[in-house]
């Protein structure tokens, strides 16, 4: 492992990388607004995020919820002339951009459920004050040490973390170690960065340092990286494609060791985790197995709204400023910091990591590094700042501390994580909006107490509990513990649409 060396460099304000997604037109001739739509219960059917931008006069994407057999609804899909649809298995559904006459003329088909908004997802990256500052993030997150043990070095060998993301581009920090390279965005054509974004966060979570001579390295070294990209050229991305990632890495969790998921991004909408499709999909994860980082966004105070940073199940990681120092006694959290209580009551972030002035990996020719020159350092590197800059700070901790202990689940290992955090600032205090306070990778390892499940007492996304029921058998109405539940045998592919209890969670609005 080549040394680490802190270095200096000048940089000024990064405006906001933050894109929305791009609607793509499809045609649906013949389709006209349909009385029917209220008489037939279409309102019901339609979630108010759909039903508020119906008078927009531009099209929706959304994702259409079967009923019964998934088929049916695509059948009539393509009978109305919608060709190009993406199925999104987690929640039983399809994903299309339609108008609102369509949209009224589904909310009165008998084979669709509802229909849901599939909403735009934004990266969590934001601007940099101006100031002479280098990475230090891998000392105050306690990490270097664990390299170099000589009674146990610690570096992630062997644990996947799959970073769902705008992509990973070739990087001499990566070797051989990207395994797996896959495209789900809707809008792109290959699993290549082109936005830039990816390649920074799987930087942080395992660059080994080479390109730079060991000075900017990742948390987790020698760590697997899986490339799962959602987000476009501009760094847009769909709610669907996001699930289908993540879909993709629960089914395909043994043959790559995935332990990890990172998500530096955040839903465009806030809305409660219960009824949240990629809520949905982060705890699917969560519950089969997978530890969910996410970003908590970068709002300020206040704002803990978004999903999946909302759900209380994941590891949500707000961001601070470290003053370019090994010490965390002049650190402090960073105004864009999202924080606060979210709509179903739990506080948000679970978390904080370093996320201003952090040097990682660039991808050479992309948006980023070709549209901000000025923030390159050297050919290789960049400094971006933000929570999505913190989250793999994160991940690349949870997969150290899975090298050394295997056998740990993703609650489990957020306990340990919470429980070992420390305060930071002059006073070594925990401020308001900081979670547990500062993810310490060492403390972690070194952590004797007991580990328990500090998921216990929650209550899965809606879309789960009519998985498990469905599967289960159990009948509208029944009282469920979920502390005790095993999710083992509950997948999407287990259910059985055609007997699917919707009714048996509400909605509500």
């Amino acid at each position: 492992m080549t040394s680490l060396f802190l270095a200096r460099y000048r940089s000024s304000a990064l405006r906001s990388l933050v894109a929305t997604l791009l609607a793509c037109l499809l045609a649906a001739p013949g389709l006209a607004a349909t009385p029917a739509f209220a008489a037939a219960g279409g309102s019901q059917k339609v979630d108010p995020q759909v039903a508020a931008r119906l008078h927009s006069g531009t099209p929706i994407k959304i994702m259409l919820i079967a009923r019964g057999d998934l088929t049916d609804v695509v059948q009539d899909l393509h009978r109305q002339g919608f060709k190009e649809v993406r199925r999104v298995p987690i929640v039983h559904g399809v994903s299309a951009t339609m108008t609102a006459a369509a949209i009224q003329f589904f909310a009165a088909d008998p084979n669709v459920f509802r229909i849901v908004y599939d909403a735009p997802v934004r990266l969590m990256d934001t601007a940099v004050s101006p100031s002479a500052l280098a990475t230090a993030y891998p000392w105050v997150d306690d990490a270097v040490g664990l390299w170099s043990n000589p009674m146990a070095p610690l570096t992630g060998k062997g644990v996947g973390v799959a970073v769902i993301d705008s992509g990973i581009s070739a990087h001499p920090d990566f070797d051989n170690r990207v395994t797996v390279n896959m495209n789900f965005a809707s809008t792109a054509t290959s699993p290549a960065d082109d936005f830039g974004h990816g390649t920074a966060v799987a930087g942080i979570v395992g660059g080994n340092g080479t390109a730079g001579s060991g000075q900017y390295i990742g948390i987790a070294p020698e760590v697997t990286l899986l490339n799962l990209r959602v987000n476009d050229a501009t760094g847009a991305a769909g709610t669907s494609d996001i699930m289908n990632a993540i879909l993709w890495a629960v089914v395909n969790r043994d043959t790559y060791n995935i332990r990890i998921i990172n998500l530096s991004l955040v839903s465009s909408i806030a809305e409660s985790y219960t009824t949240s499709p990629l809520d949905a999909a982060v705890e699917y994860a969560w519950l089969k197995g997978i530890a969910v980082v996410v970003a908590a966004g970068n709002l300020g105070p206040n704002s803990a709204l978004y999903a999946p940073a909302n759900d209380p199940y994941v590891i949500t990681v707000g961001a601070t400023d470290d003053a370019g120092t090994v010490t965390p006694a002049d650190d402090s959290l960073a105004s864009f910091s999202s924080s606060g209580i979210t709509q179903d009551g739990f506080a948000k972030p679970d978390l904080v990591a370093p996320g201003r002035h952090i040097i990682s990996t660039i991808a050479a020719g992309s948006t980023i590094a070709t549209t901000y020159p000025q923030y390159l350092v050297g050919t290789q590197y960049m400094q971006l700042s933000g929570t999505s800059m913190a989250a793999p700070q994160v991940a690349g901790m949870a997969a150290l501390y899975l090298e050394a202990h295997p056998g740990i689940r993703p609650g489990q290992l957020k306990g340990v994580l919470t429980t070992t955090a420390r305060g930071f600032g002059l006073l070594s205090t925990i401020p308001a909006g900081a979670g547990a306070g500062y993810a310490d990778a060492a403390a972690a390892i070194a952590y004797n107490g007991t580990i328990g499940n500090v998921n216990g007492g929650l209550i899965p996304n809606n879309y789960l509990k009519v998985m498990f029921m469905t599967v289960n058998k159990l009948p509208a109405g029944n009282t469920v513990s979920w502390d005790s539940v095993s999710w083992d045998s509950v997948s999407w592919g287990s259910v059985s649409w055609g007997d699917i209890l919707w009714n048996a969670v509400s909605w509500g609005s």
